[in-house]
């Protein structure tokens, strides 16, 4: 299948059902990698935050504990909606849009569409492919009034 955009598709496997559109949820793992194939690290969470019973005051509460930051190449991505805005990146989005459920896309990302956004971020040059892994694991087809 054709990416658009410039998106260079290294591998695929097509998964099944029908295709993620602009505005579908989905849930993902996306892994980074340097154009070389080393692993792009960057701080994420890969643990939601932990319900717990703050008993500290006059009455009990439930509190959050805060997620712990960690250093990975993966990012999980839960319930998310697929659409161009500011966090969701270009390359990204072109990546995953027409993926199906249990997909698999491996993809070069050219600068323009990641790198010249994220290069402070994570370190990177300016000019740098990025590759990323998509394991798309379930689309939640967006409901039309």
């Amino acid at each position: 299948m054709k990416i658009q955009a410039g998106v260079k598709l290294l591998k695929e496997i097509a998964g099944y059902g029908e295709p993620i559109k602009d505005c579908d949820r989905f849930n993902a793992v996306l892994k980074f990698y340097r154009n070389k194939g080393d692993p792009l690290e960057f701080n994420t969470v890969l643990q939601d935050p932990v319900p717990y019973i703050d008993e500290s005051g006059d009455v009990a509460r439930i509190s959050w504990s805060k997620p712990t930051m960690h250093r990975s190449h993966v990012v999980f991505e839960r319930d998310r909606i697929l659409a161009r805005q500011a966090d969701i990146l270009p390359g990204i989005y072109y990546t995953i849009l027409g993926m199906k459920t249990m997909g698999y896309r491996f993809v070069a990302i050219p600068p323009h569409l990641y790198a010249h956004s994220m290069h402070t971020v994570h370190g990177i040059e300016r000019e740098s492919v990025i590759k990323l892994e998509v394991f798309l694991q379930k689309i939640s087809v967006s409901s039309t009034v």
